[in-house]
């Protein structure tokens, strides 16, 4: 072999990685491999458990919260019925003592009133309206069939210049052989009802929005609330079921919302009206984060792990087959080493026992 072949030879040995470094970067590839494997698919389950819990929640929550608020709709149903049934056969002035007590008992009815058959307004809360033609209100033309929720209007109270939100509930006022003498009705304050559905919303950690039929927000958790529903959702609301979507707003954060349709779930009348609850995103992935963490650190402790089983492997097993490898390369080069004894395998005591015979035969 002439010079340039043999340091072309030693040249490219010197290249090649030794064994402990192959052995050690072996364990820790397999081991991030592993790691990835491991943890990926029990991030995406995680992940996929938490919406599905976050979406069932959402749509606990909805059914909770619109179960409060018909019970308290219930009472002022309840109220009304029972106003129309004392007043029926009673004079004006009796009728304007109920109407009035009406209106200051806990701050819900913005006013009530009661309209003829001619659709004029008899008597009103405090005198308001009183001799107003009604005729073409809907609250008014739909309560002589019975029991009916209106839209949402606006309203003048006892002062002229003020204006307000109300929902117009309203109901015949029968005589006991059923004779109907008229419609009597309460125009409920929305902002009692918003501040109703907001506290009950922060009660249940919710964000929540009173919806008519088309998806329009009537209220939501503050005044500038807009809500953006998915096809899905609105359709969810005209077949009359729950449904619960997870929507990616502008910002590419996800939001959870749940639709619990029909406000009224009681005696009361369809409102036409549903409740919208959405899940805040600070409330969700936090779960999935923290399990991400927990699988992280046990991950990476069970590398450590293996990095010092690498270690300790080549240390016992490869460190021996190095230098007999460098005792068989000074025998080759003419020296007289001494080949130690090794019996950490068989073949690091096999390699020492042919390392010796082979350097007996040269001396």
């Amino acid at each position: 072999m002439s010079k340039v072949e043999a340091v072309s030879r030693r040249s490219s040995q010197l290249h090649a990685p030794r064994l402990a470094t192959s052995v050690i970067g072996f364990v820790l590839i397999c081991g991030l491999l592993g790691m990835l494997a491991i943890w990926w698919p029990i991030n995406q389950h995680a992940r996929e458990f938490e919406a599905r819990v976050e979406t069932e929640n959402a749509i606990r929550g909805g059914k909770a919260l619109r179960l409060a608020v018909s019970r308290a709709l219930e009472r002022e149903w309840e109220s009304l019925q029972a106003v129309a049934g004392q007043i029926a056969l009673k004079e004006d002035a009796e009728i304007r003592a109920f109407t009035d007590a009406v209106v200051f008992a806990g701050g819900r009815v913005a006013w009530a009133g009661l309209a003829d058959l001619s659709g004029t307004i008899r008597v009103g809360s405090n005198g308001l309206r009183e001799g107003t033609s009604v005729s073409s209100a809907k609250w008014y033309r739909r309560g002589l069939q019975g029991p009916f929720f209106g839209e949402l209007t606006s309203s003048t109270t006892d002062q002229a210049h003020d204006r307000r939100d109300v929902l117009n509930i309203s109901v015949p006022v029968t005589t006991p052989d059923g004779e109907i003498r008229g419609v009597y009705v309460y125009s409920l304050k929305v902002s009692w009802l918003g501040g109703y559905v907001r506290a009950a919303a922060d009660e249940l950690g919710l964000l929540a929005y009173v919806v008519d039929q088309r998806g329009r927000a009537i209220f939501g958790p503050d005044q500038d609330a807009q809500l953006n529903l998915t096809p899905a959702s609105l359709g969810s609301l005209s077949l009359n079921i729950g449904s619960a979507q997870i929507v990616e707003d502008e910002n590419g954060v996800q939001n959870i919302y749940a639709v619990a349709p029909e406000l009224a779930v009681g005696n009361a009348p369809p409102t036409g009206l549903s409740v919208v609850v959405r899940v805040p995103p600070a409330s969700t992935g936090q779960n999935v984060s923290e399990l991400s963490v927990a699988i992280w650190v046990s991950l990476l402790s069970l590398l450590g792990v293996l990095g010092v089983f690498a270690f300790l492997f080549t240390r016992h097993f490869v460190r021996p087959l190095e230098r007999l490898t460098q005792t068989a390369c000074e025998i080759a080069e003419g020296k007289e080493p001494y080949p130690e004894e090794y019996n950490s395998s068989r073949e690091s005591e096999r390699l020492s026992h042919a390392l010796s015979h082979i350097q007996s035969r040269f001396h």
